[in-house]
């Protein structure tokens, strides 16, 4: 099986000008969902991505034919915590702090630590 036709995944997508990363999480084939991130630079939306803001404050562009799988998890609460980790151990994340707010202080203390 392909990288691509992967689901329940966590994946890392590296951008390919700079250090700046982002960390998210599928129960989809993992090629569904990075063709939704390419696109969303064209689409008329008032929500905001942090891939798409990135792309054009800086004019640079991600490497999405090396995203990278970082966990497999089948459950979704267990997939939504294995993200929260990668995301908080990322080190230029562009995912918003909002994402890892329910992963406790205690938790982000034994990551930080890490």
């Amino acid at each position: 099986m392909s990288r691509g036709a992967k689901r329940n995944v966590v994946y890392k997508i590296n951008c390919n000008q700079c250090e700046a990363s982002y960390v998210g999480q599928t129960g989809r084939k993992l090629d569904t969902r990075i063709v939704e991130h390419k696109k969303h630079i064209n689409s008329v939306s008032s929500s905001h991505s942090v891939i798409t803001d990135h792309r054009m404050e800086f004019s640079h562009e991600f490497d999405w034919n090396n995203c990278e799988i970082l966990d497999v998890e089948r459950y979704y609460n267990k997939r939504l915590v294995s993200e929260m980790i990668y995301i908080n151990r990322q080190k230029k994340g562009l995912n918003l702090q909002t994402d890892t707010d329910a992963l406790g202080h205690t938790y982000t203390d034994i990551l930080n630590k890490i």
